[in-house]
């Protein structure tokens, strides 16, 4: 390097003696090279060459709020304001149902970032009914930057019930039968049979209970 590239300008001297200067306006995961000069009349001298590389910078990364919620999927968003240097390696959202998640936990793997930007990441194999905790993410060479906190909550998933053949049949009673096989979430608060005599009877029509 030359005083034609950048440099610090620390004004005259008058005694021999070490002397400090502050580099500003450096870039990260940067390696430089430096050289000490002294400017007189004579002429610019320099000193031997040093090298040093600058720290490398951690991501900036946002969350959004989760979108197109279901009952076991949903859709996260994040945002990556910062790059950092080096850029991302793994970029997507983590989950969990106790707060404050991180890559431990739940998480979607959208791969290494190149530019800033919003993205989008499918949650799956969610829980019926049931609160997470989501944070955008970001790795790279200095670790792994999240960022703020959001939550939602899985919708409700209805219970699966089958209908099997009257038995007992009496001249005023019988004995209506079915089958729950799949509860739902969250659990059913009542269950019986309905019935009618038009056809495709509701909970409106009689019913059990």
């Amino acid at each position: 390097p030359t005083i034609g590239d950048s440099k610090t300008a620390q004004g005259s001297v008058s005694a021999t003696g070490a002397f400090t200067s502050n580099m500003t306006g450096l870039s990260p995961d940067t390696t430089y090279h430096v050289r000490a000069y002294a400017t007189n009349t004579g002429g610019t001298a320099y000193g031997n060459q040093a090298s040093f590389t600058t720290r490398a910078q951690a991501a900036i990364v946002t969350t959004q709020a989760v979108t197109h919620i279901g009952e076991t999927t949903a859709t996260g968003h994040g945002n990556i304001t910062n790059l950092g240097a080096p850029p991302p390696t793994q970029h997507g959202v983590c989950w969990n149902t106790t707060g404050s998640p991180t890559t431990a936990d739940s998480k979607t793997e959208e791969g290494a970032a190149h530019a800033t930007g919003a993205f989008t990441s499918s949650m799956t194999g969610l829980s019926p009914d049931t609160t997470y905790h989501v944070r955008a993410y970001a790795t790279d060479a200095v670790g792994t930057s999240y960022g703020n906190e959001v939550s939602f909550t899985t919708h409700t998933q209805a219970p699966t019930v089958t209908t099997q053949a009257v038995t007992a049949i009496g001249t005023t009673t019988a004995t209506g039968n079915g089958n729950i096989t799949e509860l739902g979430a969250p659990n059913p608060t009542q269950h019986g049979v309905c019935w009618n005599t038009t056809g495709t009877p509701t909970i409106g029509d009689s019913k059990t209970a």
